[in-house]
């Protein structure tokens, strides 16, 4: 028996997303596999492979080469990543101008290398995260996060260094691995 070809380039691109990220909660490889591929056809930079990207987490359409992630960066469930803010607009209707053409803020975001960004959390226009950053669940991100930070939270403060907290982590034993206990 022959099996079915299908020419993804003739599926409408919501419906293709729709399917991987369906196939993704049961096949995470495979799921990960193309939906990286999509990503980085649509222009975003993705730095070797993500560790994992939640199904549910949005990123901002409007311009993914705007979008930079590094490799092994985990991208929890609901995760945002806006790269467009029409904030500017409501200022300036404010003050009066005409806003018959909307204004809006376009910005880069990026995620460094073997950072975990937390459920539902907000990336901002033009943030930069640095790398073995961990961002806590329900954090709005703005602005530059250095190197080893941990934030959480709405005001996104730093609250530890990454490397201090890993190694108490690691002394107490406080983590698995291959879905065994290391201790």
């Amino acid at each position: 028996m022959m099996g079915v070809v299908i020419n993804v380039n003739k599926i409408p691109r919501k419906i293709y997303v729709s399917f991987i990220k369906l196939v993704g909660r049961f096949n995470m490889p495979w799921y990960l596999k193309r939906y990286v591929r999509h990503l980085r056809k649509y222009g975003m930079d993705i730095d070797g492979m993500p560790q994992y990207i939640a199904p549910t987490a949005t990123f901002d359409g409007r311009d993914y080469s705007l979008i930079h992630i590094g490799d092994k960066t985990v991208i929890a469930g609901e995760v945002m990543v806006l790269t467009h803010d029409y904030s500017i607009a409501r200022a300036l209707e404010a003050i009066g101008e005409d806003m018959t053409l909307e204004a809006y803020f376009l910005r880069e975001i990026s995620i460094g290398k073997n950072c975990f960004i937390g459920a539902r959390s907000i990336l901002m226009p033009g943030c930069t995260i640095g790398d073995n950053c961990i961002i806590g669940a329900g954090s709005i991100v703005r602005g530059k996060i250095e190197p080893n930070s941990i934030i959480v939270g709405g005001s996104c403060e730093v609250v530890g260094n990454t490397l201090e907290w890993a190694r108490k982590k690691q002394a107490k034993g406080e983590y698995y691995r291959n879905a065994s206990r290391t201790h």
